[in-house]
């Protein structure tokens, strides 16, 4: 029942706004930011703030004779009529909203522009045992096999990882067996930072569309470490859209929040700007600003960013399905 009431409420608010709209507002956003930095240094409220401290002295203790205290207080009603100083406490009223702004510090981005990969950033297998292996893997549980870049075109500013039918010898991997030779009828792509970019703590967002989604195939912006756990999902869509996490506790536990939605939640051919926000304490799920889950933090170490698309099912693939990334963007909490 309460997630009935809760989707009643989203569904209500109007859902999630369009990713154009969404961009719009805060890229205004950061322009009123830069206009607010810029009068706080205009000579006009400079001297506004001198004589209003002046004035709130008394004027027997100012030293001022009736003359200049009157002289400086048509200046400073003067100036409280400029256009910078009307402007700039506008500005300041709806300062609450730059912390959106003010409290991140953007420290690893990717816009995918040229012709390739960027490799000092990303590499194209599955981390940290490949990166350890020189053998390219695929989860045993699975049905595809990655190539070695093989599914990725990068062109337009954008990254396409595609999912496509045809066989493929590989290795596959689980807890329980290891490393064993398999074979599968699609094959896909993922790229990770693992060997380039960590943090703990922060903001990762990306910005995505996607194609038409057969029964079988996902798509999933994602956060990995050392091991098979912690596992974060931004977002993973397939059956459903599911944001989740996954941690292993020291008793051997592996605990873990999800929140699942229906499929139509999110529409092909669609731009969204995927997000989760964590501290020690939080861990937040967002699509163009709004918040879809939210759930205690139980991952306290760094972690990489990963993209992927994959196949756990039979889908009648008669073109492939495509995973298209505008960027990647990191953020540190400011202090």
């Amino acid at each position: 029942m309460v997630g009935f009431f809760k989707r009643l409420r989203f569904h209500l608010s109007g859902g999630i706004p369009g990713v154009s709209k969404y961009e719009a507002r805060r890229a205004a956003l950061a322009r009123k930011y830069e206009k607010y930095l810029s009068l706080k240094q205009t000579p006009n409220l400079l001297r506004y703030r001198e004589l209003a401290l002046q004035i709130a002295t008394p004027r027997r203790q100012s030293g001022l004779s009736k003359k200049e205290w009157g002289k400086m207080k048509r200046e400073f009603a003067g100036l409280r009529k400029s256009a910078d100083v009307v402007d700039f406490f506008k500005l300041q009223k709806s300062s609450n909203n730059f912390s959106e702004i003010t409290r991140w510090k953007l420290v690893f981005e990717d816009s995918f522009g040229g012709t390739a990969l960027d490799k000092a950033k990303w590499i194209t297998h599955p981390a940290p045992v490949g990166a350890t292996l020189k053998t390219l893997y695929s989860p045993s549980d699975e049905n595809h096999l990655y190539t070695d870049g093989d599914n990725l075109a990068v062109a337009n500013q954008t990254l396409k990882i595609l999912v496509k039918r045809e066989h493929a010898h590989g290795v596959g991997f689980s807890g329980q067996v290891g490393f064993a030779p398999i074979e599968r009828e699609y094959t896909s792509g993922i790229v990770n930072t693992a060997q380039s970019y960590t943090q703990q703590y922060g903001k990762v967002e990306a910005k995505i569309r996607f194609g038409k989604l057969e029964k079988g195939v996902y798509h999933s912006v994602w956060l990995g470490a050392g091991k098979m756990l912690p596992h974060v999902n931004v977002l993973r869509i397939g059956a459903e859209v599911e944001f989740s996490v996954f941690a292993e506790q020291k008793s051997g536990e592996v605990l873990r929040y999800v929140e699942t939605w229906k499929r139509s939640l999110l529409r092909q051919n669609t731009g969204y700007i995927v997000a989760v926000e964590w501290s020690k304490e939080r861990m937040t799920w967002k699509i163009n600003g709004v918040e879809l889950f939210s759930a205690p933090n139980i991952v306290d170490e760094p972690v990489y960013i990963a993209l992927s698309s994959g196949v756990v099912g039979k889908p009648k693939l008669l073109a492939p399905a495509a995973l298209e990334v505008s960027w990647v963007k990191a953020y540190e909490h400011q202090a």
